[in-house]
């Protein structure tokens, strides 16, 4: 009997699990993913604290309790919590955080939890991950008025939309980019541009494809074991917005990488291996630890990598030497990704999204802690601390911001890099089987790289685009 329970128990999960991702309907109903500053007047959350008597809320993290990025918002946390006791010490709002570990973690405890209502009233959930929750979240524009939103630098608004609603609050930043070892790099000869010197003039920047291969090979002595570039593999989403067309159609139900872009991409990316200008990503299973540890000690010119591993290699190139009375490394610098004609700066990380399953007073609660975090000073504490970056204008203004940009300047100029948004009026693919698409397009187009990088191009790529069409095409209900 005990075990009938068990199997009746694990069925009705896996039946509400479906329903949680079923509910939504058919993409193909909706064509694109809708715009954020639609002619509406929205039922906005009252901005008063208006509570008869104290109230506790829930936020899951993604994050480890132990790292800098978990450790960081429970005190922001407390900070709050502090506040509010203070402020109002008979109707006081209580946040209890809880940290799961991973995105993938916090996934599948959210999916499980929704069906059953013990979901927290609000979650952290990275961005490819947003529009699985569609269906249960509350749209960020009844939280904050256009105003507001517009103080958001557009390129971290690259995934709010999908099926016209605003689906969380972009507040766990980062991008990708290259990290610049800019006196490894200018040793050649050769001319590095800065991010300054690319923003002025896009189309006519010497930072091209090709230009950028140059520079590697110019750099590099693999016979010494220095290399001009370090990556984990092809840049996804930039091997192709950089050549002004999309990986996926916008909905996320559809490949677009078999064709002569996707293969101009990976003859570039296995030309880098195979010309000595970068290690090859497939040799060593510790390959991503090894290339960071690589740019660091100044072995390699430039490390294509997310802009949340700036402040630990601003502290392990500069802040350590410092304190040791020695002068920095080198000098850090940030670049985008080549152009090739467009340059394209993607949105990774995370957001804050508020459930709509719970009580009206617990959901006008968690709304007061959400507008709270992200208001400028707190942001601006938040990504000072974690390597974030700050999603909105009037916290890079903030005396916290400007103080730290002093010291190191690089999540500044990483943040210059947001304007670089998709060319052509270009849509980035929101829909519930892109995270997992995404994963094993990196997984099967490093088959370029096998073999001594021997295996047909046209075959690795026929590969990789059959793979992903299966994962969008039985994922997208």
């Amino acid at each position: 009997m005990i075990f009938k329970k068990k199997y009746l128990f694990i069925f009705l999960v896996l039946l509400s699990l479906f329903i949680l991702v079923s509910c939504g309907g058919d993409d193909e109903e909706y064509e694109g993913n809708g715009e954020i500053y639609v002619d509406k007047k929205w039922d906005l959350f009252s901005t008063e604290h208006d509570f008869k008597k104290p109230v506790e809320i829930n936020f899951w993290s993604a994050n480890s309790a132990v790292d800098i990025h978990g450790s960081t918002m429970a005190d922001m946390v407390e900070m709050f919590n502090e506040y509010q006791r203070t402020t109002y010490p008979d109707s006081y709002i209580k946040v209890i955080p809880s940290f799961q570990g991973g995105y993938i973690v916090q996934n599948t405890k959210l999916q499980a939890a929704i069906p059953a209502g013990t979901n927290p009233e609000l979650a952290m959930v990275g961005v490819s991950s947003f529009s699985i929750y569609v269906d249960n979240v509350i749209d960020q524009r009844r939280i904050f008025t256009y105003d507001q939103i517009r103080d958001i630098y557009e390129g971290f608004l690259q995934f709010a939309m999908y099926r016209n609603k605003f689906l969380a609050y972009p507040f766990f930043a980062a991008t990708n980019l290259l990290v610049v070892n800019r006196t490894m790099m200018e040793a050649t000869g050769m001319k590095v541009p800065t991010v300054d010197e690319i923003l002025a003039d896009q189309e006519n920047s010497i930072w091209t494809w090709e230009y950028a291969k140059q520079l590697w090979k110019a750099a590099s002595k693999p016979e010494e074991g220095i290399y001009g570039l370090a990556s984990g593999g092809p840049a996804l989403y930039e091997a192709y917005y950089t050549q002004g067309v999309p990986i996926y159609n916008e909905t996320a139900t559809k490949e677009n990488i078999n064709n002569e872009y996707g293969k101009r991409a990976l003859e570039y990316w296995r030309s880098l291996v195979v010309e000595g200008c970068m290690l090859n990503p497939v040799l060593d299973p510790n390959h991503g630890t090894k290339i960071q540890g690589a740019f660091s000690t100044g072995t390699v010119g430039m490390y294509f990598a997310s802009s949340s591993s700036l402040k630990t290699i601003f502290e392990n190139v500069c802040e350590s030497q410092v304190a040791q009375g020695n002068d920095p490394l080198f000098e850090l610098d940030v670049l985008p990704h080549p152009r090739n004609p467009y340059f394209y700066s993607n949105q990774s990380g995370g957001g804050i999204i508020v459930f709509n399953n719970k009580s009206d007073v617990k959901i006008k609660a968690a709304v007061e802690f959400l507008r709270w975090l992200q208001a400028p000073e707190q942001s601006a504490y938040y990504s000072t601390k974690t390597g974030y970056l700050a999603t909105t204008k009037s916290a890079t203004q903030t005396k916290i911001w400007t103080d730290y940009a002093k010291i190191n300047p690089l999540l500044d100029w990483a943040i210059d890099l947001m304007v670089l948004t998709p060319a052509n009026d270009l849509k980035i693919p929101i829909g519930r089987a892109k995270a997992l698409a995404d994963d094993d397009f990196s997984k099967y187009i490093k088959g370029i790289y096998y073999d001594d990088c021997t295996r047909d191009i046209d075959e690795v790529l026929r590969e990789c685009a059959e793979r992903v069409a299966y994962i969008l095409e039985s994922n997208s209900w």
